[in-house]
């Protein structure tokens, strides 16, 4: 890599940068909740723990972007950290659990550059591929809270960040699989993938994610050399044990089916 490409690695989008797009969503969910004066709890609320483990940025092939899950946690949370109630943060984003939320920002390296893709090229080039292997394209038929949302996230980004927040498209994927199961649950076992497919060429990037989240979850402990883990580990690197697993009641359970789920390994 030259040291011209390196000038031009797409940064993460930082806490700093999220902090207007947080406080513009806090005052949506306190215009909902004027009324109610019950103080707010900050309690969990781990905004940089939740943005370091659901965006990802990368440079490889040629090629630099930023890959970005944002579940509706993220924005429950930064309502409740900027004021409102997490009663009325629930209330005001529970329509964006309709939808698995993926921002995506790719382009090719230039000369001191980078040469965005379009939407156009963006949205026929992400899939995302659930626990079951079924992949999904975009969505098109959005409701108007997504719609809303739109409106207000590009234009902040833009401004944020410049070329790369101009060029971040907001992308909704269906929030369950055919069988009813939810795709993305931050605060439950499983996983999920974005793929972005390179115009030019016939190749591919995968970017998974496996859950829990983390930052969402109780803190998980190796019984037998008390080290804190991560709460998707299933055994300890340091020890071998296989690690127990602690599910925060949802939310969004999923609808019952007649079929036995299959379990994610």
């Amino acid at each position: 890599m030259t040291c011209s490409q390196r000038k031009v690695m797409p940064r993460k989008i930082s806490s700093r940068a999220l902090a207007l797009l947080a406080f513009i969503f806090a005052f949506l969910a306190l215009s909902v909740s004027a009324q109610d004066k019950t103080p707010a709890s900050e309690e969990g609320v781990n905004l940089d723990g939740i943005i370091k483990e659901t965006q990802k940025s990368f440079t490889n092939k040629g090629h630099a972007g930023i890959v970005w899950w944002i579940p509706t946690e993220f924005w429950e949370a930064a309502a409740t950290k900027h004021g409102t109630t997490p009663e009325h943060a629930r209330k005001t984003f529970e329509p964006l659990r309709n939808y698995v939320v993926v921002a995506v920002a790719v382009g090719t390296m230039g000369i001191g550059n980078v040469n965005w893709y379009s939407e156009q090229i963006i949205r026929s080039s992400v899939t995302l591929k659930d626990f079951e292997g079924t992949v999904y394209g975009p969505l098109t038929d959005l409701s108007g809270d997504a719609n809303g949302l739109l409106s207000i996230f590009k234009p902040i980004l833009s401004n944020l960040l410049g070329p790369m927040g101009q060029n971040i498209q907001l992308l909704f994927f269906p929030a369950r699989s055919a069988r009813g199961k939810l795709i993305a649950d931050p605060k439950r076992d499983g996983m999920f993938t974005i793929e972005f497919s390179y115009p030019e060429e016939k190749v591919a990037s995968q970017y998974e994610w496996k859950l829990p989240l983390t930052s969402l979850s109780p803190l998980k402990y190796c019984p037998v050399g008390k080290e804190v883990v991560q709460a998707n580990w299933k055994y300890c690197p340091w020890h071998g044990n296989k690690l127990e697993t602690t599910v925060i009641p949802s939310d969004e359970e999923a609808v019952p089916t007649q079929t036995k789920e299959k379990k994610v390994p």
